[in-house]
């Protein structure tokens, strides 16, 4: 394996979950009863292709059966060069896009297909009927990866609008701030789950958790993120899941995993739990068990030492990439095949997760061939805002306006709503006795109802409050 890391980090996810996985096979002895699994792990620097190709070179000098990592596209390529070139295996965990005349032959990728996953998020949005959506992405290949979202719009009558997120700073608030201005209430972020922990508590600063915004997260790490502080903030939250968590066999695996991370040192504030395995070390976990179903499958494999200065391939290279491309496995993300042209993994199942008062909760699920299916509830339940208004703590912003809010006369001195009476003040005191809810009456310092200013841009009065909250 060669893995990336940062200067003095610890050690990655995706590096622990292979010497975890490697040590439960020879453990347990059911996949491999007569072998005994011996790996080589490699550190590089994130970016560094050169040094991949070195490390790569080093681990094939010694004799491998398959090489897993490195993570990152460019380092990622200059090791799958190799592997092409000497016949042997490249496991990747991580997406990276697939050019299409891609002559990767010795190559498997278990991250679910992107074509497939754009599917299914274009799926959640007509399921949701929107008609407007924003597109929030992190870097370019987010573009790539969406493109099927991207060409929706001349096919099912979609307005879209694309904003990428600043690049240089975890600062989101300016586009947020564009964003709640624009009323852009529809919006999908393809972003990592550390990027999307942060966007959650700066769109709570901004007031924009509420019932009228709806987010889709395209990363499938959402399940694992501390969602507590928005439970009960009113706001739609959904994302996918392909951690088949529901399966007590891998409820079972991940809990034992859980409970090695918890004795580790804490990371720095990722917004994960803790003890939580990602996507990202699931998939590395599951790929050393699919390519171990190969290694059952041809007992008379031996590895030999490779020289990258000589292109004399493994001899048995082929015949076990076309093992590991032919390979069935139920893993901790599901049902693993491969697609035997590009090795990519195109038929998986997800889990539709949405948050909840209780949590994030499964509410259906979706499969390349039969799309989306939402549980029964989710479908007979209407958009109804007036339901969650219940035990909702509203700011009412009003100006003094004859006969409708004005200052009641009294003797004696009045405090918070007791000071106002008029046609809305009736009428705002018996909709919160229907539906539920506390408010607190505010004048508009400015005493106007809003307008904007010519010079700036800037609106001022009522329209302002609702803006700046």
């Amino acid at each position: 394996g060669i893995f990336e890391y940062v200067e003095s980090g610890p050690m990655g996810a995706e590096e622990l979950a292979f010497r975890f996985a490697v040590n439960t096979i020879n453990r347990n002895r059911t996949l491999l009863p007569n072998t005994t699994l011996t790996y080589d792990t490699q550190k590089i620097n994130l970016y560094d292709s050169f040094e991949a190709s070195k490390k790569a070179c080093d681990q094939l000098s010694l004799g491998v059966a398959a090489i897993f990592g490195p993570s990152h596209s460019s380092s990622a390529n200059a090791v799958q060069s190799i592997c092409n070139a000497l016949g042997v295996p490249h496991i990747q965990t991580r997406w990276k896009h697939q050019v299409s005349d891609n002559k990767d032959s010795f190559y498997v990728s278990l991250y679910p297909d992107f074509s497939s996953l754009s599917r299914a998020i274009l799926d959640l949005v007509q399921f949701f009927k929107w008609k407007t959506v924003t597109v929030v992405y992190d870097d370019s290949t987010g573009l790539i990866r969406l493109q099927e979202l991207i060409k929706a719009p001349s096919r099912y009558n979609l307005r879209l609008k694309i904003r990428q997120l600043p690049a240089d700073t975890k600062d989101a608030k300016p586009l947020l701030k564009e964003m709640k201005r624009g009323k852009e209430f529809h919006v999908i972020f393809d972003c990592s789950h550390e990027m999307a922990a942060g966007i959650l508590k700066q769109a709570l600063a901004m007031g924009m958790m509420t019932e009228y915004y709806h987010y889709i997260f395209t990363t499938l790490d959402l399940f694992a993120l501390d969602v507590e502080p928005y439970r009960y903030s009113g706001v739609n939250m959904t994302g996918f899941r392909i951690l088949n968590t529901e399966n007590t066999q891998v409820s079972s695996i991940i809990e034992k995993w859980s409970m090695e991370r918890l004795q580790a040192p804490p990371k720095p504030d990722s917004g994960l739990l803790d003890g939580f395995m990602t996507t990202d070390a699931a998939l590395m976990y599951d790929a050393v068990h699919v390519v171990s179903v190969g290694v059952q499958q041809f007992p008379q494999m031996t590895v030999s030492s490779l020289q990258c200065n000589r292109h004399k391939p493994w001899r048995f290279g082929t015949r076990f990439m076309s093992l590991i491309k032919e390979a069935h496995w139920e893993g901790l993300t599901g049902r693993i095949t491969f697609n035997k042209t590009n090795g990519l993994r195109t038929d998986f199942d997800l889990d539709v997760i949405s948050l909840k008062e209780e949590g994030l909760e499964k509410i259906g699920t979706w499969d390349p061939a039969s799309g989306l299916n939402m549980t029964e509830s989710q479908k007979g339940k209407p958009a109804n805002i007036t339901d969650s208004l219940s035990n909702r703590s509203l700011i009412v912003t009003t100006i003094l306006e004859e006969p409708y809010v004005l200052f009641k006369k009294s003797d004696k001195p009045l405090y918070g709503n007791d000071r106002f009476e008029g046609y809305c003040i009736d009428l705002l005191r018996e909709l919160s006795t229907i539906l539920g809810f506390t408010y607190e009456i505010r004048l508009v310092e400015d005493g106007k109802y809003g307008a904007q200013d010519d010079a700036n841009g800037q609106w001022n009065g009522m329209v302002r409050e609702l803006i700046d909250h």
